[in-house]
């Protein structure tokens, strides 16, 4: 009956959230990806397919009852992926030391997730070129009203260098950010095979240089720039800030590859997230990149793994997502006012 093959579809995603079967390729890591960040989605949609199926008196039956208790154990899945999330704020603060009580939990949020609710919070100036090719554009965006001397994240799109755009990761992150006040901006970059790695690492370098010099204009504090990027992103500003681009105060990477990035010397101050369900880069390799960087820097370099988080963990708007936003703010108050 329809009602198995419903619950099934949604049971294989959580199968896959739940696992790490890198060998199995798309065929694991898109299920995990979508109900690894979206379980209270997957929550509804059992319920909602269980509700219909008891007014079809579909539960009858022995095999309509069997039905029923594979829902359930699909439902007990569900709830671990649900308190993975609830984990990460947790995961993230004895990471940076932050002693205290955390924040009370925003339920509606997290019941509503990845619906973000309320009205635009910022405002969006679109397409900039920070050089000359097509692909050399950033979006700004800035809280509304006015306002100054306001912390800045620029920020760098995955895609395996060879695809992705400004307008695909870190939505929450951004729309989290310049509720708080931040001056956010995302920025395209050159791809490959049409350009190099070293194309691309200038690409990194140049909207570096072009946010320290006007982002004053949309109300940022250049001093106060911080850069992240993810996946592929996360390697060109780590390579690009290593091969001596300046005026960053911190560094936030986020599902990043690395690579053999080592740097020779201080580098800003780092904030490495990554998932233990990563299917596409280990977390394995980013610990390691984060004790390379820390056997060579003075500046703090905070390690936290994302209990449950996959490759990405910051499509939609969730729990997690949320504690990520919080830690960056967090990470940017003790960089900047370190006492």
């Amino acid at each position: 009956m329809s009602y198995v093959w419903n619950v099934a579809v949604v049971g294989w995603g959580v199968v896959c959230a739940l696992t790490r079967w890198r060998w199995l390729g798309v065929i694991a890591s898109y299920p995990a990806f979508v109900v690894g960040q979206l379980p209270l989605l997957a929550a509804y949609l059992v319920i909602v397919y269980t509700v219909l199926a008891l007014v079809d008196h579909d539960f009858a039956s022995p095999s309509g009852a069997a039905a029923g208790g594979f829902a359930a154990l699909v439902m007990v899945g569900i709830v671990v992926l649900i308190g993975w999330e609830l984990r990460a704020r947790a995961v993230i603060g004895h990471a940076m030391g932050m002693g205290g009580p955390h924040r009370r939990r925003p339920w509606l949020a997290i019941l509503t997730a990845p619906v973000p609710l309320g009205g635009r919070r910022a405002l969006r100036v679109r397409d900039i070129p920070y050089g000359d090719d097509d692909r050399q554009r950033l979006d700004v965006y800035r809280p509304r009203g006015d306002g100054s001397g306001r912390p800045v994240l620029l920020h760098l799109h995955g895609g395996g260098f060879r695809s992705g755009a400004k307008t695909r990761e870190a939505r929450p992150l951004i729309r989290q950010l310049t509720a708080a006040g931040w001056v956010c901006v995302s920025a395209d970059y050159r791809l490959q095979p049409h350009a190099t790695l070293r194309d691309q690492v200038a690409d990194a370098s140049a909207a570096i240089a072009w946010v320290r010099e006007l982002a004053g204009e949309y109300g940022g504090d250049p001093p106060a720039l911080f850069v992240t990027g993810s996946s592929a992103g996360a390697y060109l500003a780590v390579r690009a800030i290593f091969g001596g681009a300046s005026g960053v105060a911190g560094v936030i990477g986020r599902y990043g590859y690395y690579g053999g990035l080592t740097p020779t010397g201080d580098v800003p101050a780092m904030l490495i997230l990554h998932g233990t369900h990563d299917l596409l880069v280990p977390a394995a390799d980013a610990r390691r990149f984060a004790d390379r960087v820390r056997a060579v820097s003075s500046r703090p370099v905070v390690y936290a793994e994302l209990i449950g988080a996959g490759h990405p963990f910051d499509m939609f708007a969730s729990v997690r997502e949320s504690a990520v936003a919080e830690a960056v703010e967090a990470f940017a108050a003790k960089t900047v006012r370190p006492n």
